[in-house]
């Protein structure tokens, strides 16, 4: 069956046609488009009638920590019902392959705090694509390589450099994954064991890749030090000779409000002088990541078994009290940048505590807040996430102005409840509705622009993000002036109303906003 989307404005990914058309799908691909009432009444053909709404290409989510919904017997709905038709996943340095017998806990005990809790049965990363191919996928689905997971399959969590096996052994697998069709490499500069590597190591990774993947990283330092850290991100992509693309750009500290304009005028800067670099926001003033990453590096040393050790310390819990508080302490340190009454548990294995401040918690507890932030992870076996309200609202508004940001929900992954981070569920109609339509911060032609055919682009999406003849059928039909996002940090689940018609390959998977069931995207695979 073939159809036709007929009366509809068309945002072609640059521009938005000044009189309706219509779409023509079949096989999958975008068939025709022809002026309205271009293709006479047939009875071959399924029509739908946009009725002067806005048909786009599907949204592209450049920072989806998605890996596991492929496996979920549940249908995992949160973008699908924003408009997202492929996501980006493996970002951070945490893709869930490759998986050695070495180093299986490891590897699991980091997993878990993020993922929800299942059997890995691949050890490859071959072997999960084939994994991911058994269940089905409702959005269509492109992978980054992770440096953590990597790095753990080689050498497990220790703070150290490695020797010249396992560094081979990294080369060896990164190589692996990009056979199988990864768009380049991410890095989480915050998290273990990435914080133990040095930027010649990324390098010695970066150098694997062809010219045309991307080196994408959760860098170092986003805040006292975010400069620094967009430096060694420019520089490794430089010197490896592949793009540059910057994760969930930000200012996360209150402290230095305004500072992200200086930072955007440098990638400017570079970017004229020939330099491949685009990044991505979500357009919230919170972040989000596991609880754990409010301790000092060095408690993560030798992976979760020694942290959980550690947290058993009265005295090494002292340490790493003093160490957050000191004002000269230079990793990313959440608790001092935000504020502990900004700190708020979002989700744990028992559903305690979520939804509440850790200076909340630390008071109830008559506590110190690192000393209740310990406790949480003794008592929840380090699996609780959190949110962390840390950044100035015309930061990001800035970064959304600048025309290389892309977006990206960096919503953490479903199925461990609590209340996660709105973003989840909410991103792309919060650009619409909020940013486009309530504040005109970016027109809506530029904003579709920044969710289709950039991402496209930077990715090595070939026949995506545009609406174009011959392309895929990834579309969005929607009406600008009644999108509504109604996830909240309160309600952070809720899906938004106004994305209407949702296409993915050409199969209807979004009827008038409610999901039909039908899981009809596809792993892609970039050939380098």
């Amino acid at each position: 069956m073939r159809t036709l989307i007929s009366n509809a404005f068309v945002a072609d990914g640059e521009t938005i046609s000044t009189e309706p058309k219509d779409l023509l799908i079949e096989g999958g691909l975008i068939a025709a488009i022809t002026s309205a009432r271009g293709v006479g009444v047939r009875s071959d053909i399924h029509r739908l009638d946009a009725d002067g709404r806005l048909l786009s290409p599907g949204f592209i989510d450049t920072h989806a920590h998605a890996d596991h919904a492929p496996l979920l017997a549940e249908d995992d709905t949160s973008k699908i019902l924003q408009g997202v038709t492929t996501e980006i996943n493996g970002n951070c340095g945490f893709s869930l392959a490759p998986v050695t017998q070495d180093h299986l806990a490891d590897y699991d005990s980091l997993v878990e705090r993020i993922f929800p809790p299942r059997q890995s049965a691949w050890r490859s990363f071959p072997e999960y694509v084939e994994a991911l191919k058994h269940g089905e996928f409702v959005t269509n689905f492109l992978s980054l390589i992770g440096h953590n997971t990597i790095r753990i399959a080689a050498m497990g969590s220790e703070n150290r450099t490695p020797n010249r096996v396992e560094m081979t052994r990294m080369e060896a697998l990164v190589d692996e994954a990009l056979d199988m069709g990864v768009a380049g490499l991410s890095t989480g500069l915050i998290y273990p064991p990435g914080v133990f590597s040095s930027a010649e190591e990324i390098l010695r990774l970066a150098r694997r890749l062809p010219p045309d993947a991307v080196y994408a990283s959760h860098m170092r330092n986003e805040s006292r030090f975010l400069a620094d850290s967009v430096q060694e991100t420019l520089s490794i992509a430089k010197a490896a000779g592949v793009r540059c693309h910057i994760s969930h750009l930000k200012m996360a500290d209150r402290h230095s409000p305004g500072k992200l304009a200086g930072v955007l005028d440098g990638l400017s800067s570079e970017r004229a002088q020939g330099v491949r670099v685009s990044q991505d926001i979500y357009p919230y003033t919170a972040a989000s990541t596991m609880l754990s990453a409010l301790l000092p590096p060095w408690m993560h040393d030798g992976g979760s078994s020694q942290l959980f050790d550690r947290l058993q310390s009265a005295e090494i819990v002292d340490t790493a009290r003093r160490h957050i508080a000191d004002p000269k302490s230079t990793f990313e340190n959440y608790g001092r940048q935000a504020g502990w009454e900004r700190v708020v548990v979002a989700s744990t294995a028992s559903h305690r505590f979520e939804g509440e401040s850790v200076a909340s918690i630390a008071h109830r507890m008559d506590a110190d807040p690192v000393v209740a932030v310990a406790t949480i992870l003794r008592e929840e076996e380090l699996k609780a996430t959190m949110i962390v309200h840390a950044m100035d609202e015309p930061d990001v508004r800035a970064a959304l102005r600048d025309p290389f940001t892309t977006i990206g929900t960096d919503g953490l992954p479903v199925g461990t409840g609590g209340h996660p981070h709105p973003r989840g569920y909410g991103t792309f109609p919060r650009v619409l509705e909020h940013y486009v339509k309530d504040e005109a911060v970016i027109p809506l032609a530029e904003a579709v622009r920044r969710m289709t055919s950039l991402p496209a682009e930077i990715f090595g999406l070939e026949r995506r993000g545009r609406i174009k003849v011959g392309h895929i059928a990834d579309l969005v039909l929607f009406d600008p002036a009644g999108v509504k996002d109604n996830a909240t940090f309160d309600q952070p689940t809720l899906p938004p109303l106004g994305i209407d018609d949702v296409f993915v390959g050409g199969e209807h998977v979004v009827d008038n906003g409610t999901w039909t069931g039908r899981r009809a995207g596809k792993y892609v695979k970039i050939d380098h």
